[in-house]
């Protein structure tokens, strides 16, 4: 059912249609962008009606005492025959006070069109990041490690902006097609002849500006699709800077981020060159059509001074907001590359979607084992990493994976946490399959540690408690969980204490440090299971130990999987499984193992270890 709807999410792809744009931007705002229109409905209305009260108004100036014929206003002159059937005098007065109580009105519903818009854009910022932010929870790992990162990081901060500003111009752009509409509208009834030229107008203008665009929209979803790669580009300068620096790369590497610069800005003037040239024709092309219909409403069609003015007035301001009507799609031509990008991201995420949330039953610990059957696994059919692998893992046991790069380690230990699913096989925790449980309440009782020890940009505490808010209890349980990974005197000594900022990634303290908060964040969660994936690969001897006092005292007291190349981490477990080209090609105890596999002796031997425990 799940992927069934996903795939009708799926299916509706932007199309690049006024129809499209609209659909595209009503799925996140819904009735209240209808209700805008409407609201610029009546505003271009009475607008209308206080430009028909300029003739009457005319009309008294002249001298005229009996004012607003059918002739003058035309089907418009349903106004002053309101205004007469409620017994109101037509004067001077009553007329200019109709005129200011009708531009009042317009006033009070501008006003009321742009509070709206301030909510419809705020409503629609909240709409994108949340739908993004749950598309980006609910993306599978074996997804994410498929997309680049620099798609992710432009379209979720630059392109969402650009998506903000096109909404806006959808927005002002909607508001200038009504009141068009309601111009043509209104224009019908006081004159059809006017009307007609009008849209004649309309059309042939539309030809010259419909070519510029094109070649906008165009430029700017390249534009789009290059600023992923730059930010691509910048996400690997950041991670890789000391490599960068230290070997003098930098400029290599930058001179291809100032190739994609260049680029960019090479587009961005073509859109402004035509924007220029939009501008520059836009009063200029409204002054020749005004005076060609001047002329034909004279000379050919006889038409009264009345009418004339009217339709001038009428003609003018439909005009004024054609040209802001083209101006302002061609703005949003510029930025609608951001809707094609968000809604590629948005399908890109939906189809590695996974549903955690969507099992029979929560995951409520494991009393035996945890049991992995038949278990192949391949993200490409013609690559398996995994082969028929069978092995049991007893509750509170501690078992390693040894082998050589690419041998599948990792892969199998991100099987049992649940980060992918086989390919073939099954993997049951007491006789229950995984996947038929709640995949969020199993990994909230997994700890990860990996090479590269993850830290937050914050304080030690919400590094350690992940935010946890700071009762008694949570305040006690903190510091225990210092104390047991050695960090408590040095926490003690640091001036602002525990409220310390450690930096990006932790760029602020040691290696082992970090290495030592990344476990206490584990042990804070009180783990059923605990995987250990190469933790100690790029820490000093002394942190090695630490890290292997860490493990031992854990030992017993939670399921433990340890990934190492160090074999020194792994003298204790209970069972090691030696793999080889996605296999388990051998299995025991360290110093069972050694007698089985000629492989594994030799690794000890490499590494000058002791065959005894």
């Amino acid at each position: 059912m799940g992927n069934r709807k996903n795939k009708e999410k799926m299916s509706k792809k932007l199309q690049h249609t006024i129809i499209g744009y609209f659909r595209f931007f009503y799925d996140a705002m819904g009735n209240k962008l209808l209700v805008n229109i409407f609201l610029s409905i009546i505003l271009g209305f009475f607008d209308g009606l206080g430009i028909a009260m300029f003739i009457p108004l005319l009309q008294f100036v002249a001298g005229d005492k009996k004012p607003g014929g059918n002739e003058d206003l035309g089907g418009l002159n349903f106004v002053l025959e309101f205004l007469q059937s409620a017994d109101i005098p037509l004067t001077l007065v009553s007329i200019l006070i109709f005129m200011v109580l009708i531009f009042f009105i317009k006033g009070f519903l501008n006003y009321i069109i742009q509070l709206e818009q301030v909510d419809l854009r705020q409503n629609y910022m909240v709409s994108l990041r949340m739908k993004q932010i749950n598309l980006l929870r609910n993306l599978s790992y074996k997804g994410f490690i498929k997309i680049d990162s620099g798609i992710i990081q432009n379209t979720i901060t630059a392109e969402v902006g650009k998506n903000l500003g096109a909404m806006i111009q959808f927005l002002n752009t909607s508001k200038a097609l009504v009141l068009l509409i309601t111009y043509v509208f209104l224009a019908f009834l006081a004159n059809w002849q006017f009307a007609f030229l009008l849209i004649l107008g309309v059309l042939l203008t539309n030809f010259v500006f419909s070519k510029f665009n094109t070649i906008v929209k165009k430029t700017s979803i390249w534009i789009s699709k290059r600023g992923n790669l730059f930010s691509g580009y910048i996400i690997q300068a950041t991670h890789s800077f000391k490599y960068l620096k230290s070997t003098a790369h930098f400029s290599i590497f930058t001179d291809r981020i100032k190739k994609i610069i260049g680029e960019i800005e090479t587009q961005n003037r073509i859109i402004g060159k035509y924007q220029a040239i939009t501008l520059s024709l836009r009063e200029p092309i409204v002054i020749t059509v005004v005076c060609i219909v001047i002329l034909i409403q004279v000379n050919y069609l006889g038409s009264t001074l009345g009418t004339i003015i009217l339709s001038l007035l009428l003609f003018y301001r439909a005009m004024m907001g054609f040209m802001t009507l083209q101006t302002g799609w061609q703005t949003f031509m510029q930025n609608v590359g951001s809707l094609e990008s968000i809604d590629n991201f948005n399908e890109l995420l939906q189809s590695h979607s996974e549903d955690s949330t969507n099992g029979q039953g929560n995951y409520e610990g494991f009393t035996d084992n945890i049991s992995l059957t038949n278990l192949n696994f391949w993200y490409r059919e013609d690559v398996v990493v995994l082969k028929d692998v069978n092995l049991k893992i007893k509750k509170n046991s501690t078992i390693a994976l040894v082998g050589e790069s690419g041998s599948g380690k990792s892969t199998l230990a991100n099987i049992i946490v649940g980060l992918i699913p086989p390919s073939e096989g099954k993997i049951e925790l007491d006789s229950k399959n995984l996947y038929d449980l709640n995949l969020d309440t199993y990994r909230g009782k997994v700890g990860y540690i990996t090479q590269e020890a993850v830290v937050f940009n914050d304080n030690i505490y919400n590094n350690i408690t992940f935010w946890q808010e700071r009762t008694p209890e949570n305040i006690q349980k903190f510091e225990s969980v210092l104390r047991q990974v050695s960090l408590w005197d040095f926490v003690q000594n640091l001036p602002e204490k525990e409220n310390t900022e450690l930096g990006d990634n932790g760029i602020l303290i040691s290696g082992g440090q970090k290495q030592r908060i990344s476990i206490a964040r584990e042990l804070y969660k009180e783990l059923d299971i605990i995987i250990f994936d190469e933790a100690t690969a790029a820490l000093d001897s002394e942190t090695e130990r630490f890290i292997q006092s860490s493990i031992d005292d854990i030992q017993g007291k939670c399921t433990m999987v340890i990934i190492a190349h160090r074999l020194s981490t792994i003298k204790n477990a209970d069972e090691i499984f030696l793999m080889e080209k996605g296999e388990i090609v051998a299995s025991g105890n360290f110093e069972e193992l050694q007698q089985k596999s000629d492989k594994f002796r030799r690794m000890v031997m490499l590494q000058n270890l002791n065959y005894a425990n």
